[in-house]
């Protein structure tokens, strides 16, 4: 029997254009001895290979702003943790990923103790404590003191064995639900509340920065993920912005139209005022 790996994987407003080199790349390189599942939660109402291959199942996820897009991807897909139980292995990948190199069970997946798998930060690697950007609020439930913490891991890969994976969103959920109660956002969001998770576990597989090598950067790892620069798409602000509906434009105009009524009125008082 394939070994069954859910891909779990947000695009939602203009993060769409990653989605078809991502696939593609997934299906080329990604473990291809294995039955891959594409968990895929997207506002768009089609997407590139859906009614071409059964596994990709597209899940309606509104866009929910910065940065909640972040802080609540847990709470996104906690809520399909049943489709997600049939999978022997999961894993979320940043839309912006693109696989480059031939990947295999054997250097990917969590084996024996290991029970998640965690991805060493690129601009962290070489890096002392000191260096690293965990969460310093005290109150925060993402918080790690100075006395804990050999490495730094990204938020942009991670995973492993589904229930051990499906048992840690729920803690990071419960921990952001925590923090937001108390109207406190962790510095780096969702890779705040993974650091804080693993901080302490010795049952991690650790991949290195080659699976999250940034794109234009010169790292001495092979290049084996790349995380696309998103400057070549428009940047951080123009990907981050939701995409008009009907509605939008509709209020837009009317408020344009109300703008020029009132610039009329007040230009028919001026003359009023000066006639007479």
């Amino acid at each position: 029997m394939e070994t069954k790996i859910g891909i779990l994987y947000i695009c939602t407003g203009n993060y769409y254009i990653f989605w078809k080199d991502f696939y593609l790349s997934m299906e080329k390189n990604f473990i291809n001895d294995s039955e891959k599942h594409y968990f895929v939660f997207t506002d768009n109402k089609e997407i590139d290979f859906e009614n071409k291959n059964s596994h990709i199942h597209k899940i309606y996820q509104e866009d929910l702003g910065w940065p909640e897009k972040k802080l609540k991807r847990f709470h996104v897909f906690l809520k399909h943790e049943k489709e997600h139980l049939k999978m022997d292995y999961l894993f979320f990948f940043n839309a912006n990923l693109l696989v480059l190199e031939n990947i295999t069970k054997e250097e990917f997946l969590p084996i024996n103790n290991q029970n998640l798998v965690a991805t060493l930060h690129p601009g962290f690697y070489d890096k002392n404590r000191n260096k690293f950007t965990y969460e310093n609020n005290k109150k925060s439930t993402a918080y790690i003191s100075s006395e804990k913490g050999m490495r730094y891991f990204a938020g942009g890969l991670n995973g492993g064995k589904t229930k051990e994976f499906i048992n840690a969103m729920k803690k990071m959920k419960e921990n952001t639900d925590t923090d937001t109660k108390n109207k406190i956002i962790a510095k780096w969001h969702d890779e705040s509340h993974w650091n804080k998770y693993i901080v302490d576990r010795n049952d991690i597989k650790i991949l290195e920065p080659g699976y999250l090598y940034p794109e234009g950067w010169n790292l001495p790892f092979k290049q084996k993920i790349l995380i696309r620069d998103k400057n070549n798409y428009g940047g951080h602000n123009t990907l981050r912005k939701k995409p008009e509906t009907i509605t939008d434009i509709l209020i837009k105009k009317i408020r344009n139209l109300i703008t020029k009524i009132k610039k009329n009125i007040r230009n028919f008082s001026k003359l009023l005022f000066y006639k007479y």
